[in-house]
């Protein structure tokens, strides 16, 4: 795992795409458009049906559509690399940094992402033994009720791999998170951190689903342990199941 990433150029260079990106839209608009075009592509790809994939391609193409000029949307794949790549790298909550810096947060609903290096102190804290759990269950999950963008469940994953075990074998992740756009945030970093992960768009207290999406890596997950989490998981805050047999997530 790499160290924490203070001041890093990865987001220098995203705020600068963002500022050179049609000026009738202020960075606000085009934030949310990059989490918009990311979510539809990412979660396309384990669409449960036809239906769900066709709808994520209209919801795509409406906001391409937005965009008189489309050079600045082929400028959105390089904010799509420098996620991946600051996130790939570890010790950071890349889009929710992001989001914090650019002032974009849901404020008056209280919205407010945690510390990176809060949630690390935490997820040290709160984890179990990993070894001995992937020993004895062949891996272990996560279930983060009020995610935010995952800045948690991102900490989690670089403890996990600072331990020497693959995210994509050894860890599950269940996220639940209420703001569309935060949930947006949430689907890509997780994805593109390459953790199976179940993220939900709904309400932990009035258990309100709606929308749901599994992170492409979560297919190699179960293609490998048969499910995404184990039976004795059932006290999940939400409870999700699907009908789609190829991808079979819950062992229940």
């Amino acid at each position: 795992m790499a160290n924490p990433q203070h001041n890093n150029p990865f987001k220098t260079r995203f705020i600068e795409v963002l500022d050179s990106l049609d000026r009738y839209k202020d960075r606000d608009q085009h934030f949310r458009n990059f989490c918009t075009l990311s979510y539809c592509a990412l979660a396309k790809q384990t669409a449960c049906s036809q239906e769900e994939a066709d709808s994520l391609e209209e919801r795509y193409m409406s906001v391409v559509h937005s965009y008189k000029n489309k050079d600045d949307v082929r400028k959105m794949p390089e904010l799509m690399t420098l996620t991946l790549t600051a996130l790939q790298q570890g010790g950071c909550d890349f889009l929710g940094e992001l989001a914090t810096e650019l002032e974009i947060l849901d404020k008056q609903n209280g919205q407010f992402f945690t510390p990176y290096h809060v949630a690390t102190m935490m997820s040290k804290i709160l984890l179990p033994d990993i070894p001995q759990t992937i020993e004895q269950d062949g891996f272990f999950s996560a279930s983060d009720p009020a995610a935010g963008a995952g800045c948690m469940l991102l900490s989690i994953a670089d403890q996990v791999e600072a331990q020497g075990f693959d995210l994509s074998e050894t860890l599950s992740v269940e996220a639940i998170e209420l703001n569309r756009t935060t949930y947006h945030m949430l689907f890509v970093q997780l994805a593109l951190r390459g953790i199976p992960a179940h993220v939900v768009n709904g309400n932990s207290l009035t258990q309100e689903i709606f929308e749901e999406a599994y992170t492409p890596i979560s297919k190699y997950f179960v293609n490998t342990h048969g499910c995404l989490f184990k039976q004795h998981a059932k006290n999940r805050t939400i409870h999700t199941h699907t009908d789609n047999p190829q991808l079979n997530l819950f062992g229940f």
